[in-house]
């Protein structure tokens, strides 16, 4: 099949802004102008959505046999979730990074993309964490990866006790040392001191990413009387984005609720996806939108921080835009008048009054329904 087209849908361009009625054209795996001619198939959308394909940029999916009782498959998490690229979150390093290609890129058909972890060997939960000491952090080795590898969009760096215990800090340095050769953005994972969140937060520049940022541990972002800290604050205003990394752990309704009232922005929605949360917590990135949904964030708002804006911070060319050219991933969703109850990483509850709900993707313009549950 070398051409598709989607009729009755209700096409939201988020880089304008808009949602309105229309038809979406795909020839040869990129997006054209609709016209009159004949196509290889129509998918009639009757209604539903249809906006750039969903990114979920904090996922866990380098499903090498030494990590499987952890990592989950690309398509469990994506086509089959409605959602077209997923961005593996440094679960391998710059020793275990050259695998990657074999054990997800050949056997899936969602569209992967990775984070080199500064720890050498990545995320395989190894007795010490894989940044605790100085012989696991390879930053030679890092920056050798990123210039192999086209597919790896930028270096993670755990920052908390459980992952990098007293040499947190100087992991951050190391990771951020790489992010700077290369061009790449860094990404920080916050969660339990030490490191003090005030420090690591000092080292990000324009361009990196926080994620689990809304995690309820304390010395997170908020402080005395739950008011944002200003070392946040000031990191977001010179340029630093804001990504929610859900997880097993690291999503509170509360702390989330606080931050949105305060200002804070969420430029990327991310489910932080493992085989620890796919049955409960997170659960999918459609669930994860339903919370920020119910939140407050604007439909419009929602469907950026999984397209156009996650795009933008991680350089993908072709993704999260409906212009002619782009590649031709679109996914299509409903938001159902179907209330739904949904808990945080702390397992506090909530009710949604409405639900994101996938029904298919398109990825390279061939049409996938929706198979798993969301």
């Amino acid at each position: 099949m070398t051409s598709l087209r989607i009729e009755n849908a209700n096409i939201i361009d988020p880089e304008r802004g808009t949602i309105a009625p229309g038809t979406i054209q795909i020839r040869a795996g990129k997006l054209t102008a609709v016209d009159e001619t004949e196509v290889d198939a129509t998918v009639d959308a009757g209604g539903a959505y249809a906006a750039p394909g969903f990114i979920d940029m904090h996922t866990h999916v380098f499903s090498h046999p030494l990590f499987s009782t952890n990592r989950l498959e690309a398509d469990r998490i994506g086509v089959r979730q409605g959602v077209t690229a997923v961005v593996d979150a440094g679960s391998s390093g710059a020793g275990t990074i050259d695998a990657f290609p074999q054990f997800v890129h050949d056997t899936q058909s969602t569209k992967v993309f990775a984070f080199v972890n500064i720890g050498s060997p990545g995320i395989p939960g190894i007795q010490g964490g894989h940044a605790s000491r100085p012989e696991l952090c390879d930053l030679p080795g890092v920056v050798r990866a990123i210039e192999r590898h086209d597919w790896i969009v930028g270096v993670k760096v755990l920052a908390s006790s459980s992952h990098t215990g007293s040499f947190g800090l100087e992991a951050v340095k190391l990771a951020r040392k790489a992010a700077e050769v290369t061009g790449k953005p860094l990404m920080l994972h916050i969660g339990n001191a030490p490191p003090i969140i005030d420090d690591v937060l000092a080292l990000l520049r324009p361009g990196d990413i926080v994620t689990h940022t809304f995690h309820g541990k304390v010395g997170g972002i908020l402080g005395f009387k739950n008011r944002v800290i200003e070392p946040f604050r000031d990191a977001v205003e010179r340029g630093v984005f804001v990504d929610v990394g859900h997880g097993r752990s690291s999503f509170s309704f509360r702390v989330c609720q606080e931050a949105l009232a305060q200002g804070i922005p969420v430029h990327s929605i991310s489910s932080d996806l493992h085989q620890g949360n796919v049955d409960r917590y997170a659960v999918s990135l459609a669930r994860t939108m339903t919370k920020l949904r119910a939140l407050g964030m604007s439909l419009l708002e929602t469907v950026q921080a999984v397209t156009s804006t996650p795009a933008r911070i991680l350089d993908l060319d072709g993704f999260g835009s409906l212009t002619v050219g782009s590649n031709g991933h679109i996914s299509l969703f409903e938001e159902v008048d179907d209330p739904l109850d949904v808990e945080d990483a702390e397992g506090n509850k909530l009710t949604a009054p409405q639900r994101i709900a996938t029904t298919g993707v398109v990825i390279d313009g061939i049409y996938h329904p929706r198979t798993a549950t969301l």
